[in-house]
């Protein structure tokens, strides 16, 4: 079990990383929910997003499954890696099943899960301008590396060298081992996931599209590209504190600095949650698959708590994805 150290108040807490083996036994249908069903059911947010941008901004309507697929392969990726590092450090403590066959197979076929949704990814980004694989790479590495333990203390090191290599201080370093995990900031997990899926998603489209010589000028009413990112990047933050608002108390007890931790209360973030998507609401009040997404979404945050089951919140991972195919089923019966 990895320790980050937090200073609160002038005191230390401690936040675990892991679950602890005294408080969670694992067992192999919770190790295929978290290796495999989660990070697909959550993968196909992506797909449904990626699909309609890929729609709408087409010059001919057509859908390229060369965004869809970078996206859903890079969610995958992203969420599956951080699940397969979690549950074999938590294996490895486990002294019951070390030597358990099945759970060592769990774990082989997660590895190869991966790998082929790596060489999706790969075999995808081959037949993309040189564009998108900047693109992919520059939102992708920070979803990596944001539960990835960083060592202040190697900066630290590295600088006090040039700075000594040029001003002549012999001084040694401090001791000290500062860890930094991106993840722990404040409001970052709100923030990355906003951006990734939101923000991510749009701009691998443009570069893919834009590439192929396929982007269209107009985007197809109701929809704009300023309520694609909005719209987006609000309902994908708004999602990553209400699994914070699911954590609270053990966050509370952790000492874990999520927004309802830092706001002290699941009601203050509610309010909050229900002002951010009325706000998205009533901007693009012209579009009633936003405002219907809107209304669920605002719906689910009261309906949902810190004593709602786990899965339940994968409705609210999905508060855009049935109207995104509502939309599409429609547009397609309407070309009928």
């Amino acid at each position: 079990m990895q320790l980050h150290q937090y200073k609160k108040r002038g005191r230390v807490a401690f936040a675990c990383s892991s679950v602890s083996i005294n408080m969670s036994i694992l067992t192999i249908p919770k190790l295929a929910d978290e290796l495999f069903l989660r990070p697909i059911v959550i993968s196909m947010n992506s797909l449904a997003l990626s699909t309609l941008m890929s729609y709408v901004m087409s010059a001919n309507g057509s859908i390229d499954w060369r965004p869809i697929t970078i996206c859903v392969t890079s969610d995958i990726l992203a969420m599956g890696a951080d699940h397969l590092k979690d549950k074999e450090e938590e294996f490895s403590s486990d002294r019951n099943h070390a030597n358990d066959p099945r759970f060592a197979s769990c774990f082989r076929y997660a590895r190869t899960f991966l790998a082929a949704s790596a060489v999706l990814l790969a075999l995808a980004l081959s037949q993309c301008p040189i564009s998108t694989l900047l693109t992919t790479a520059a939102f992708v590495a920070p979803a990596l590396l944001w539960t990835t333990p960083i060592s202040l203390k190697k900066f630290a090191l590295i600088s006090r060298r040039l700075l000594g290599r040029f001003s002549g201080d012999k001084h040694q370093p401090s001791t000290s081992a500062s860890v930094l995990v991106i993840k722990r900031i404040p409001g970052m997990k709100a923030i990355f996931n906003g951006i990734i899926r939101g923000c991510g998603i749009y701009t691998v489209v443009l570069s893919v599209l834009s590439g192929s010589g396929n982007l269209t000028d107009t985007l197809p009413s109701p929809w704009s590209v300023v309520q694609l990112i909005v719209w987006s990047t609000v309902n994908r933050s708004c999602h990553a504190i209400m699994t914070d608002v699911r954590d609270f108390e053990d966050d509370m007890k952790a000492g874990v600095p999520t927004i309802p931790v830092l706001l002290g209360s699941i009601l203050k973030t509610k309010i909050i949650l229900t002002a951010c998507h009325m706000l998205v609401m009533l901007a693009f009040i012209e579009n009633s698959y936003i405002v219907r997404s809107c209304l669920f979404a605002t719906a689910l945050v009261w309906i949902l708590g810190k004593n709602s089951p786990k899965k339940a919140f994968l409705f609210s991972s999905h508060s855009q994805s049935m109207f995104i195919i509502w939309y599409l089923l429609t547009r397609k019966y309407l070309q009928l």
